[in-house]
């Protein structure tokens, strides 16, 4: 909402100055949050362009809009685990998400405008794969309350929106559509970079940190010349984007959507002018049709290989030289995998001859006694929720961060986050996702992953402080943690807990084994 000239605000509301106009914030105790500020605006189809400028004062005051995202004949119980919890009894029902094409919107929290600090900037890419997800999940004031850094979250395209690859379609109507949600995240990079001052931010000290989905992306901003330069730290959590698509199957996936739009390539420029519940309903039956096969092997609707744009894969097979200088932390959760486990009930109840099976279909029998060996006292279930997770997760991060170190440049930094989450009577362990509200300081927000408990607070105390360090001088520290060593040919790893302690290549008797599988 923009106000009209005439109005004013009160002297004691917060009021920045962007590039396109000014904004007015809200003061919540002291940090003042900015929600829903335009950062770009895009046709469907085509890159992001600057916003075009307001008069008088635009209101900041709720999140934006989300890119389209929900299907609204979807069907059938939710493959995470996270359904299956109850509702704390003090937590409100979930609003219904608000989408819109024109989603292209960021959020700050920042404890000072124009006040000749310099803080360091946080920039958080949401999860959810390339498919869904809200900047909105989110939020930055405990982080900039306590560490006195500027913290950012934002919404971008996603899906066919986003990453629908129509540049080798004939007529050459179409340019960069398989990497235009990544565009947008480099827009919101330019737009900071221009603007963040006023927010009291230091556009010279950029961290791009993300989870699941977001450290794919993160990932992709560290490989993309498009990206260069725009961000001076990353952190990878829990999303190894060690690849992207390649152009060929990226293309197939096209011609999958055109047929379930009944379109000749030739007709092709339908898909800016059609109306988007149908756009929508060719995405959703094409994206069923190729379900998500893990971190390291995109499906449909990804970031894709372009020479302009994304060169090669981002850590394969090595990792990036422009992002050599980039200090890097990069780490996962010790059991991520339970967090799909949804619709698999069964998987929780696993024995002997069940492990087998499912070990047996996954071609991965001789991961069944070296496990078994290393955790003699885990039940069946147990083991199979850790091997799945090593697998999925671990050695491909395990992997970055060994191109990453092999560069001799920037320290990386490699954590595994094994605080147990009490839900579901310890079944889920330190499941993906588990480790953000610890990032963020908000353990005390209702959560049933996590309970609030104290040892929970004293930990996000620690988590948030290391990683707001990292933020300012590349190097993550806190009080309460261990010296916090480099990753390099000795493979410490900082093992994050209730008792934290730096570890001695704590995966070795797996890693050679898992990593052979990306290689």
């Amino acid at each position: 909402m923009t106000l009209n000239s005439g109005a004013s605000a009160r002297t004691d509301e917060p009021i920045a100055q962007t590039t396109s106009g000014k904004v007015l914030g809200a003061r919540l105790g002291d940090v003042l949050a900015f929600r829903g500020i335009p950062y770009a605006q895009a046709p469907r189809f085509e890159r992001p362009r600057p916003v075009a400028p307001w008069t008088g004062l635009r209101e900041a005051l709720g999140f934006g809009p989300a890119s389209p995202q929900v299907n609204p004949r979807a069907g059938g119980p939710s493959p995470l685990i996270i359904t299956r919890l109850p509702r704390p009894a003090n937590a409100l029902p979930p609003a219904p998400l608000r989408e819109d094409e024109a989603c292209q919107m960021l959020n700050i929290w920042t404890s000072g405008l124009r006040d000749g600090r310099k803080r360091p900037v946080m920039v958080w890419l949401h999860g959810g794969f390339f498919a869904v997800g809200s900047g909105a999940t989110v939020d930055g004031a405990a982080l900039a309350r306590r560490g006195d850094v500027v913290v950012v979250s934002l919404n971008h395209r996603l899906n066919v929106l986003g990453f629908a690859h129509l540049d080798d379609l004939p007529g050459g109507e179409f340019s960069g559509t398989g990497n235009l949600g990544m565009l947008d995240i480099v827009a919101a990079l330019d737009w900071l970079c221009e603007n963040i001052e006023d927010f009291g931010g230091d556009p010279s000290r950029i961290m791009v940190f993300g989870q699941s989905g977001g450290g794919m992306k993160t990932s992709w901003l560290l490989a993309s010349p498009a990206a260069k330069g725009r961000l001076h730290r990353a952190a990878v959590q829990s999303g190894p984007g060690l690849r992207m698509m390649e152009r060929e199957r990226a293309a197939l996936v096209t011609d999958q959507l055109l047929h379930a739009l009944d379109l000749r390539a030739q007709e092709a420029g339908e898909l800016r002018r059609m109306p988007l519940e149908r756009l929508m309903a060719g995405y959703f039956a094409v994206a069923a049709n190729n379900p998500a096969r893990g971190f390291t092997d995109l499906a449909c609707f990804a970031p894709v290989l372009d020479p302009a744009l994304l060169p090669a894969h981002p850590f394969s097979p090595a990792a990036p030289k422009q992002s050599r200088d980039v200090p890097l932390l990069i780490g996962w959760n010790a059991q991520e995998m339970s967090f799909f486990m949804g619709n698999d009930e069964a998987g929780f109840e696993l024995d002997e001859a069940g492990l087998a099976a499912r070990a047996a279909a996954s071609n991965t029998e001789d991961l069944v006694p070296l496990y078994r060996q290393r955790y003699p006292d885990a039940s069946p279930a147990r083991r199979y929720i850790q091997s799945f997770s090593d697998q999925q997760v671990m050695a491909p991060t395990l992997l970055m961060a060994d191109r990453k170190a092999a560069q001799h440049g920037a320290p990386v930094f490699a954590y595994r986050f094994d605080w147990q989450s009490p839900a579901l009577e310890g079944k889920l362990g330190a499941l993906h996702t588990l480790e953000a509200g610890f990032v963020f300081d908000t353990t005390d927000a209702p959560n049933p992953l996590i309970g609030g408990s104290a040892q929970a607070r004293l930990l996000a105390h620690r988590m948030s402080s290391a990683w707001v360090e990292f933020a300012a001088t590349g190097r993550p520290a806190a009080d309460g943690l261990p010296e916090w060593q480099a990753y390099d040919d000795h493979r410490r790893i900082m093992a994050l807990n209730n008792q934290s302690a730096m570890l001695d290549d704590p995966e070795a008797d797996f890693r050679e084994k898992l990593v052979r599988r990306y290689i």
